[in-house]
């Protein structure tokens, strides 16, 4: 705005300086004619000087007219051009005509001037085409507009400048505050206000409370985690215990066989429970604590072997035949050996516990596109694709008839523990376009693919 009512100045100001600058030579030219009348034996005449017309000449070319005339009578000069109102001209001054003349724009100056004898004024005209005006407007306003635009560029990169320099401490804040989010493993503390402007004090006052309260809240899930491993684990292995003394002594309880064995699936069932619910609980925890400080590399292919030789047992009892194929010999991965256990047993337990009767169920280690995966497929009977995104969810379960029990938690645990990793999970049909294969792939470690592209 500034800049545009400088360019509105500057534009007035130079039609008013060229009007005025050429106005005044065409003065001096009908000032020099005027001196140089007299009257003659009751006649006037005119001696017309050289130079009256010659301060006219400019690089435009521009054409001169003039002419000297007494109540109407052309006394000398061009007769067609117009005449002004003499009677409206006071003697001696000057009035200023914009007129067209064979049909281009001239501008006149029209001068009144006392003869001695005469009862009239002589009137004097010189009237000058605009050619030279316009080039002259012309020029400046171009130098007018390379103005304007040197300024608005200036003013841009110095409003950039310091713009830039007057945000780089909140530029700063805001680094400090994305270290702080989940996984990234910068603690919370509280935000340092002596190179923060006084106008930003409020808003990091409540960040810092904000990151009080987030710290609490952490320290709340890791007292519940270390508290719920013993208090909710210790009760559930005394009521196995006497469930199992119990058992033994149901010969003398006949009536009480099916309650007892309803006891036991219930138990079963809440010791699953409370397990996932804490995996899940430390899996969060993960989420939000500090990093490693080294990464752990684990063979996925050793993993894999040893996560399915833990579910062997119950695939044998759930009469699923389990195999394990790998494409590698090893596969090396940035990732837990813990939190791969957690994470291959859960699939692998799902993909049995879900199965049929007489099912299958093959793991596989592969590698490609610079990463290492297993797939885990079975033939049972799968998720439906509208479910696939859905089962993720805590305690989401398949609407289905005869389901297995369970606690809906398994593949939400999967997810959590592979985002602290970077891994990435993937539902797709199982074997034979039947069932359900789930693909986790983890990024190989840097060392290992060197190794494998020099072979």
């Amino acid at each position: 705005m500034l800049a545009a009512a400088l360019g509105l100045a500057g534009l007035l100001l130079i039609h008013k300086t060229i009007e005025t600058a050429y106005d005044r030579v065409l003065d001096g030219s009908v000032k020099a004619i005027a001196e140089r009348i007299a009257v003659e034996d009751g006649e006037i005449s005119v001696d017309l000087p050289q130079v009256a017309l010659g301060m006219l000449e400019t690089r435009a070319n521009d054409s001169v007219y003039y002419n000297v005339s007494y109540d109407q009578t052309l006394v000398t000069g061009y007769q067609d051009l117009p005449l002004a109102d003499a009677a409206a001209i006071p003697v001696g001054t000057i009035k200023h005509l914009n007129l067209l003349y064979r049909g281009t724009e001239v501008r006149v100056a029209a001068m009144t001037q006392a003869a001695y004898g005469k009862s009239l004024p002589v009137l004097i005209e010189v009237a000058e085409t605009t050619n030279g005006r316009a080039t002259a407007r012309r020029e400046l306003l171009l130098a007018l507009v390379a103005l304007e635009i040197g300024i608005i560029a200036t003013a841009a990169v110095l409003v950039w400048f310091a713009v830039r320099r007057g945000l780089s401490p909140l530029v700063d804040l805001g680094r400090e505050i994305d270290a702080r989010q989940f996984g990234t493993g910068a603690n919370l503390q509280r935000l340092d206000l002596e190179n923060i402007p006084l106008e930003a004090h409020p808003p990091v006052r409540a960040m810092n409370e904000l990151f009080a309260r987030l710290d609490a809240a952490i320290q709340v899930i890791r007292d519940f985690i270390a508290d719920a491993s013993h208090q909710m684990k210790t009760p559930l292995a005394s009521l196995r215990v006497h469930l199992a003394l119990l058992q033994r002594d149901s010969g003398h309880l006949p009536g009480n066989v099916e309650n007892i064995a309803e006891i036991e699936r219930s138990t079963k069932h809440l010791d699953r429970l409370v397990a996932q619910l804490i995996a899940m609980a430390r899996a969060e925890q993960a989420a939000v604590a500090e990093p490693r400080i080294d990464a752990a590399f684990s063979d996925l292919v050793t993993n894999t072997s040893e996560a399915v030789g833990t579910m062997a047992p119950f695939a044998a009892a759930k009469n699923v035949e389990l195999a394990f194929e790998p494409e590698v010999d090893r596969a090396p991965v940035n990732a837990e050996p813990s939190m791969l256990h957690d994470i291959l047993t859960n699939l692998i337990d799902n993909a049995i516990r879900y199965n049929h009767d007489g099912g299958s169920v093959v793991v596989g280690v592969f590698a490609g596109n610079g990463r290492y995966g297993v797939k885990i497929a079975d033939d049972g009977p799968g998720i439906a694709p509208e479910h696939r995104e859905r089962v993720f969810d805590r305690f989401y379960r398949i609407p289905a008839a005869n389901r297995p029990a369970g606690s809906g938690l398994g593949l939400s645990i999967v997810r959590t523990l592979l985002r602290q990793d970077a891994g990435t999970i993937e539902l797709t049909e199982g074997i034979g376009g039947r069932g359900l294969t789930v693909t986790v792939s983890f990024a190989a470690t840097n060392l290992h693919l060197q190794a494998r592209q020099r072979m």
